[in-house]
Formats: structure tokens, C-alpha cells, sequence
């Protein structure tokens, strides 16, 4: 068969060839000076199977006509976006498969190069396509477009890309490059949104919890327009337990949150709240789900995350001594007005010895504290009263005794350091790893002149006395 040195050349420019066993030839053999000692015999047979003919006159290869060109496992993509896929048919009338390669033919390589694998042919350009190179400074289309993005061809070539997955759109989304490839079409205009809006929207629920898919939906959440959303929060409120699925899982927290970051209209913040509301002390104590109702309280008013409130006082003490519900409770006080703070601090006040002995539960309580509310503060000092030395010798709890020392009131303040100078041997407080700095913000934060009126036996007076010679000294340990 005749083969010059021309031939050669332009098979080598086929994509692949070079980087592995495409052909099953293996490895990529150096150049060889003598054509007649090369074999190309199983390179003819593997073109000859994907379409292309000899011409007789000059043994240049040319691609046959689509309707008689059988079937071929060869597939010419470049290495980095190379998808696997399985045989394909050239027939124009069957339906593609999803990411199946497209037919080469003599115009392939004139649709306009945009974002690497989502073109209807390979980016790369090879002189197996017989039409001249664009001149410089237009687009591959050959018109005056200085880039293909500017290009209304181009523009037209990605929206016929798009439409090509059609029915496969919620497979395309849970791949990798497909979910950044429909997120990158998301930018191309509100054609593009509604199509893939269309393609996805049943399937959010899938998609949110999908490590790619949730991506894709944070993107469409943020583009796609009141009715759009309204249908998306429909289909996660359908059943209440569904949305508090989707907020615990490690990918569904983040597109929750987008979610609720982008809700407008009163009607769908009621659904969302709703929704949640069965799980939310599951929610307040998972380390995702937390996330979610944290965002609720920021992004939603008072009276929307009434639920919310009104389940953190009823739970308090539950979620109070949790690592994330501590900091969900401090937040609702935060994000809480009126009533609903006014019963939150009740709810807490009321629990405030037993948090205060926790490892969490102790920020709680001074969080309280500090808001300086003479109600919960007079509620926490009837609770601690004669508990104070316990209290101080405790590693949680010692901190909520010397945050009493610094915001209670003066004649609370005096009862506390009365009870710490009655202590039976109170030169252990002074060497106690704990106790010591409780005695020490004692001495910062006493008035000598209310405390010497309440001392009674002489063993109090000699001990406030030591007491105010060490006041200028730090903690001892």
C-alpha cells in the first residue's frame, strides 16, 4: 500500500498517539528514517474501521460518509479530559450517549474552541481537517470575533453542546467535570439557567447531597429566578424529614445554607422553618447540622425563628452542655428581642448550677452573666449561695464564680467572698490549682469597707486582713 513521508507525518499528528497504547502498539517508537521499514498496516485498519478511505491517486486518508461508517473503539480526545466511552455509531439519526465522542468530518474542527472537553469536537486542531487555519486575530469560526467567548457562533456552538444532554443532565451534574461544566454554563445567560434547571430540578434532593452535585445547586440557587426557587423549596419541603437530611450531611449542609441565604418571600422562609422544625435538637448538636440553624438566626428576623427559639429554652439545658449547641444558645440569645430572650435567659438562669459545672455549659452561664439581667443574675446567686467554695475548687465552674466576682452586684459580691473567708481551712483555697484564682479576683474586685461590716468572729477578720496584704500579689499557682 502506498504510504510517502507526508502520510506519515500527518498520522502523527492524530491526539493520543503519543501518550499510551491507543492503538495497541504500546510504547511511542522514535522516528524512523526509512518508511518502508515501518509497519503501518494495523494504523490503516483502525482508520479504515472509523471511517476514512484511500484515495487512489495520492494515498491521502479521507473520512468516509457518515451513513456507511461502522463502529470504532478509537476516541480522540486530549489526554487531560480523555473520558472513557464505550463504541459509538457515526449515524447521524441515532440518539448519542452521554459524553460518547463526536464523528470526525471536514468541518470538525471549525466550531469555535471554548471551555476544554464541552465542545461537539476535540480542541486540538490537526491537518486531518482539509480547511485552511483562521487568520490571526479572529476566532476559529473565521470571523472578526477577537476571541471565541465574543464569537456568536461559538456562543450557539456551547448552547447546542448543552442541549446535546438532554435527558442525561442529572448523571452529567454528579460527575466532576460535568457539574463544573454546567456551572460554567450557568454564566452564559437565563437560556442556560432554565435548561438546567429543568434537567436538575427533580433531583435536588440527590444532588445536594452529592460531594459535585451540591455545587451545582449552590450555583443555581444563587442565578435562578423567585419561581425557580419557590419549585426547589417545594420539592425539599415535601416531607419535613428530608430537608433535616440534607442538613446533616457533610455536602447538603453547605447547599442548605445557600439555600437559605437566597430566600426572599415570607411564604418560603415559613416552609424552610417548618421543615427543619422536627429536627431541630438533632440539628443544634450535630457538627453540620449546627451550621444550618445558624444560619437561619443570621439570615432570618426575630419572629421567623420563633420555632427555634422557643425549642432552645425548652432544651436548654440539653443543648447547653454540647460542644456545638453551646454556641447555637449563645447565638439565639444574640439574634433573640423581648420575650424571647427574656424566656431564654429564664430558661437558662433557671439550669444555671448544673451548667455551670460543665465544660460547655460554664460559657453559657457567664454569657448570661455578662447581659447583666438582675432577674437571671438574682436567680444564679440563689442558686450558687453556700455552693461557692464547690464551686471554686472546680475547674468549669471556678470561672463562673470569678465572673460573679467581677458583674454582680456589690452586696452579692461581699456574700461571695464572706463564704470564701468562712471556708474551714481556707489556706487551701489559697494553694488549690483552681480555688487560688477565684481568691485572687476576689482581692481584684472587693470593697474592704463592705466586707469588714459583715465580718463577725475574729478568725474572719485576721484572714481579710492576710487577704489585703496579699492584694497586690498574683495567683499563686
Amino acid at each position: 500500500m502506498k504510504l510517502d513521508r507526508e502520510m506519515e507525518m500527518l498520522l502523527n499528528e492524530i491526539p493520543l498517539l503519543l501518550h499510551g497504547d491507543v492503538l495497541g502498539c504500546g510504547e511511542p517508537a522514535a522516528a524512523e528514517t526509512d518508511t518502508d521499514a515501518v509497519d503501518f498496516s494495523y494504523l490503516i485498519q483502525e482508520l479504515g474501521e472509523m471511517g476514512f478511505v484511500e484515495d487512489d491517486d495520492n494515498g491521502f486518508l479521507y473520512p468516509r460518509k457518515a451513513s456507511s461508517s461502522p463502529t470504532s473503539n478509537l476516541h480522540f480526545m486530549d489526554a487531560e479530559n480523555f473520558v472513557a466511552s464505550r463504541p459509538f455509531s457515526m449515524d447521524k439519526d441515532r440518539e448519542r450517549a452521554l459524553f460518547d465522542p463526536f464523528p470526525f468530518s471536514s468541518t470538525c474542527f471549525d466550531a469555535a474552541v471554548g471551555d476544554d472537553w464541552d465542545l461537539l469536537c476535540p480542541p486540538a486542531r490537526s491537518r486531518l481537517c482539509m480547511t485552511a487555519r483562521p487568520k490571526k486575530g479572529t476566532c476559529s469560526n473565521g470571523c472578526q470575533a477577537t476571541s471565541p467567548k465574543k464569537c456568536a457562533a461559538a456562543k450557539s456552538s456551547k448552547y447546542e453542546s448543552l442541549v446535546g444532554l438532554r435527558g442525561y443532565m442529572y448523571h452529567v451534574a454528579r460527575d466532576q467535570h460535568g457539574c463544573r461544566f454546567l456551572q460554567q454554563r450557568l454564566d452564559d445567560g437565563k437560556r442556560e439557567v432554565d435548561f438546567i434547571f429543568t434537567g436538575v430540578a427533580r433531583h435536588a434532593v440527590d444532588l445536594m447531597v452529592n460531594p459535585f452535585g451540591n455545587y451545582l445547586m449552590q450555583k443555581l440557587l444563587a442565578v435562578c429566578s423567585e419561581e425557580q426557587r419557590m419549585g426547589i423549596v417545594l420539592t425539599l419541603t415535601k416531607d419535613p424529614f428530608v430537608l433535616v437530611r440534607i442538613s446533616l450531611n457533610v455536602h447538603g449542609t453547605r447547599a442548605v445554607q445557600k439555600l437559605i441565604e437566597s430566600l426572599r418571600a415570607r411564604e418560603e422562609i415559613q416552609l424552610v422553618v417548618a421543615a427543619l422544625r422536627p429536627g431541630f435538637l438533632e440539628l443544634i448538636k450535630d457538627p453540620n447540622g449546627n451550621h444550618v440553624v445558624q444560619k437561619c438566626l443570621q439570615s432570618f428576623g426575630a419572629d421567623d425563628n420563633k420555632p427555634i427559639f422557643d425549642a432552645a429554652a425548652v432544651y436548654c439545658l440539653d443543648i447547653g452542655m454540647q460542644c456545638h449547641g453551646c454556641c447555637v444558645l449563645q447565638r439565639c440569645i444574640a439574634r433573640s428581642t423581648r420575650e424571647h430572650k427574656e424566656k431564654l435567659v429564664a430558661a437558662i438562669a433557671r439550669n444555671g448550677f448544673e451548667l455551670a459545672q460543665d465544660a460547655y455549659g460554664n460559657y453559657v452561664v457567664q454569657y448570661v452573666i455578662e447581659l447583666k439581667v438582675a432577674t437571671a443574675n438574682a436567680s444564679l446567686a440563689q442558686q450558687f449561695e453556700g455552693k461557692y467554695i464547690h464551686l471554686s475548687m472546680q475547674k468549669f465552674s471556678s470561672n463562673v464564680v470569678e465572673k460573679c466576682l467581677k458583674v454582680f452586684k456589690e452586696a452579692d459580691k461581699a456574700n461571695i467572698i464572706l463564704e470564701l473567708l468562712s471556708a474551714p481551712q481556707f489556706e487551701r483555697l489559697l494553694l488549690h490549682p483552681y480555688a487560688n484564682y477565684v481568691v485572687y479576683a476576689a482581692l481584684q474586685n472587693s470593697k474592704v469597707h463592705n466586707i469588714s461590716t459583715k465580718t463577725e468572729s475574729t478568725r474572719e477578720r485576721s484572714v481579710l486582713t492576710i487577704c489585703l496584704c496579699l492584694r497586690s500579689t498574683e495567683p499563686f499557682c
